[in-house]
Order: C-alpha cells, then structure tokens, then sequence
C-alpha cells in the first residue's frame, strides 16, 4: 500500500489506506508495534467491501515523534495523546460512522476515543486490550527497560511470530519499526497503560463492541479480556476468543480477524438499533 501523510495537529503521522468499499474500517496499533502488524488481516479484507484505513502513532513507522520542536516528553506517547491524534485524524479525513478497531494498546486508545466520541463511530472492537484498569508496574521496571533498550536485539512481545506463514520478511519490517522507537514512546506508552482507569466507564459505551482474545495471551491476560467485556453494557457485547491463539490474533489467524471483524462491521448498524430496541 502506499504511504500517505495527514496533519493531525499538531504532528504529521503516516497512514495506508485500502479499498473502496462502503464500510470504512479504522485499524490502530499497540504499544511499540506499526502498521506492519495488520498485514495478514489486510491480505483479507476485500477491497470491494471495505476501505481500510491503518494508522500509524506519533512515533512509528514514518509518523512524526512530537508535537514541537525539542526534547521529546512521555505524554507525547500516552494512551490520551494518541486518542485525540486519532481523533484529529479522523476529522482531517472527514471520516465518520466507521468500525473502530484497536490491539494491545490500541484497544486501550480506542476505548478513550469512543468514550470521547461516540457519535463518530458505528462500532468498536477491542482486540487483546490492554487491561482498562491498568497494572501495577514492578520496583526498577524503567531502570530494566532502559538497559534492555541498549541491547543490540530489540525488545518485543508477542506479536503472533510463531505462526508457521509468519514470514521473515514481515518479522523483520516488524521489528525495524520497533527499533526505531524513540524510548520515550517506551516509557511513556508503559507508564500510560500502568495508570489507565477506563474499565469503570465501559458501561458508559452505547455502540456495539466486539472484545477478541486468544485463549494463550499472557501479555494481558485471558481474565482482563474478560473483564472488558463483562463491564460493557450486556446489550452491546459481543465476544469472541480464539483457541491456541496469543496476544496477536491479527498475524496468527488474520484471515480469521478479517473475516469476523467484517461481518461484526456489516452487522453493527443492526445490532445498535437491536440493543436499543432490547434495552
């Protein structure tokens, strides 16, 4: 896909888009990872059904790294500054009633922009959020990521590489854009999700809201999927675990992602008028 640039003021990040369907797809990525995670879900979403629009954060990939000249500061890579670049996206765009869909971190910034703008949004999906509630995070933990940082191999968790069509050509474009991280979009983006306190406002979510999982995921863990859902509103979720999966259903199983997130977006207009009718 071609590479595009949209200024999100007050920072110039990068997007790829795809297709010209009707239902536009917004797709946001997690923590230290790019759009390059979304490649094997792409590789299955028909261009006749959908235009897909895949972002990439202040930080990654080409995106700009700040919003002003200078040292660049923690709160340039929390979960609230990537909603509202999100957000300006989206109006630079004029995009509007579209399916919201975030991993890992990115389930966590699409969250603060549903709760900010609903109306925007016909619905959501939270793939391996994050937990809401945040975590604690351990004595030392930033002195060690300091220190892992400086090693020639670059951190990452799990991001699906153990799928046998993994190639090593996606593991490489992958990593590259990790290790091109500024470690303050390290720190700050660990720091943001330690202190996140959504899962108390899910029930505050009026549109529906599909929260996927693999069933082997130890980065957040099965029992934070399961909280999100249960503190959504029972009229607008929906769930779906994947068995044998980890944190990164949208590289093991992307054609299974496509398909179940297409026909959750083909869906969601029904299922919102479904749920009010209901409740």
């Amino acid at each position: 896909m071609e590479s595009k640039f949209v200024q999100a003021d007050p920072v110039r990040l990068e997007y790829f888009e795809q297709g010209h369907g009707f239902d536009t797809l917004v797709l946001v990525h997690g923590y230290a990872s790019s759009a390059a995670i979304w490649r094997y879900t792409l590789e299955h979403l028909p261009e006749d059904r959908f235009r897909v629009i895949v972002l990439n954060n202040r930080g990654a990939g080409e995106s700009g790294c700040a919003s002003s000249e200078g040292p660049f500061e923690e709160e340039d890579y929390s979960v609230e500054t990537f909603a509202n670049d999100l957000y300006n996206v989206t109006k630079t765009l004029k995009l509007d009633g579209f399916t919201l869909v975030g991993h890992s971190m990115g389930g966590a910034t699409v969250t603060q922009f549903a709760l900010d703008h609903q109306s925007l949004i016909k619905g959501l999906v939270l793939m391996n959020p994050a937990p809401l509630l945040g975590r604690e995070l351990k004595d030392g933990w930033e002195e060690e990521l300091r220190e892992s940082l400086k090693s020639p191999e670059t951190p990452a968790g799990d991001m699906g590489f153990r799928a046998s069509h993994v190639t090593d050509d996606f593991k490489r474009a992958v990593m590259a854009d990790i290790a091109r991280n500024p470690v303050e979009r390290f720190i700050g983006g660990r720091r943001s999700m330690a202190r996140l306190n959504l899962r108390d406002r899910l029930s505050e979510i009026a549109v529906p809201t599909l929260v996927m999982g693999g069933d082997e995921d130890t980065t957040v863990g099965v029992e934070n999927i399961l909280a999100e859902y249960q503190a959504l509103p029972k009229f607008y979720r929906n769930l779906h675990f994947y068995h044998g999966i980890g944190h990164s259903p949208n590289v093991e199983v992307g054609d299974w992602v496509a398909r179940i997130v297409g026909d959750f977006s083909d869906k969601a207009r029904s299922l919102k008028l479904q749920a009010q009718t209901s409740s």
